[in-house]
């Protein structure tokens, strides 16, 4: 079996994840409840004032992965000391459940209906603390079987472009003006009411290019080009950040091709330095492309 990807919704031993589960959680479920509700009212306390709208939308709209973030971080944080007397039953039945070998990570993928998520998987239940961030009319938490929640993989960047597309109502086009990062974020990604990023930059998405010999970003990298006046917006922005960019999108393509095809083929060897240079990178290009920032659709 592979091993997982980061964040990859999966489990790997599920017949001892169910057993401790079924031991250990089940019998306070109620109380797990309690305490991810309360959670997450402290998240909320936090987050709405800091992020009161994003992308044209209230909080918690659009928000899963800053709530999942905040909750992971909150249970790292936790003094069980100041919970509700009600919540306290579900931190001990966690902490027993971590004790005996029992699971806890962070994790993102697809799910019908509701677009990409972010979640905790405990064990074998889905910790879903911001459902309502798809749903204003939505429980803000939800606590499901794995097995049941439909929480799927994303198969590589041209189904990531289809989901952007469609949820985010986004432009999505190859990555050729930067074609130094284009191996590892293949995608230029417009949506209404925010900025230009480069995508994907989830860690799951950027390890799955380099499982795969780069395949899913070369896939991509062959979609129809941005127009030149976008692409020169574009690269005119790094290239005064002081990136080297493409002279126009044909010959970006070929060298972003050629590198994926000279990734591929030198497989293992400066892989893990490179796959670190290219987050730090990443990151700095996203935060040049702040600055254009795109119009958001009519209503209606």
């Amino acid at each position: 079996m592979m091993s997982l990807l980061p964040h990859e919704p999966r489990i790997v031993d599920t017949a001892r994840q169910q057993v401790l589960t079924e031991r250990c959680l089940l019998p306070e479920l109620p109380a797990l409840r309690t305490l991810f509700l309360h959670l997450r009212g402290t998240i909320d306390a936090t987050l709405a004032p800091r992020q009161p709208v994003k992308l044209g939308k209230p909080y918690p709209l659009g928000c899963c992965a800053e709530i999942s973030l905040a909750l992971q971080q909150a249970l790292r944080d936790l003094d069980p000391t100041q919970l509700p007397p009600a919540a306290v039953a579900g931190h001990a039945a966690l902490a027993r459940f971590q004790a005996a070998g029992g699971t806890s990570r962070r994790v993102w993928g697809y799910q019908r209906g509701r677009g990409m998520r972010h979640a905790l998987l405990i064990g074998t239940l889905l910790i879903d603390a911001a459902q309502d961030s798809s749903d204003a009319s939505l429980a803000p938490v939800a606590l499901t079987p794995f097995a049941q929640a439909g929480l799927t993989p994303l198969r590589d960047h041209r189904h990531f472009a289809l989901l952007a597309a469609a949820e985010w109502q986004a432009h999505v086009y190859p990555n050729h003006v930067l074609p130094a990062l284009a191996p590892y974020a293949p995608l230029i990604v417009l949506v209404p009411g925010g900025s230009v990023r480069l995508e994907a930059d989830a860690h799951y998405m950027l390890a799955l290019a380099r499982r795969g010999g780069f395949a899913s970003s070369a896939a991509v990298l062959a979609m129809p080009a941005m127009t030149p006046a976008l692409f020169g917006a574009i690269a005119n922005v790094l290239a005064q950040a002081g990136f080297e960019v493409a002279a126009d999108a044909p010959q970006g393509r070929a060298a972003a091709l050629d590198l994926c095809r000279q990734y591929r083929d030198a497989g293992t060897r400066d892989a893990d330095a490179r796959h670190e240079a290219t987050l730090t990178t990443l990151a700095r290009a996203n935060r040049a492309l702040q600055v254009l920032q795109v119009a958001a659709r009519p209503a209606g």
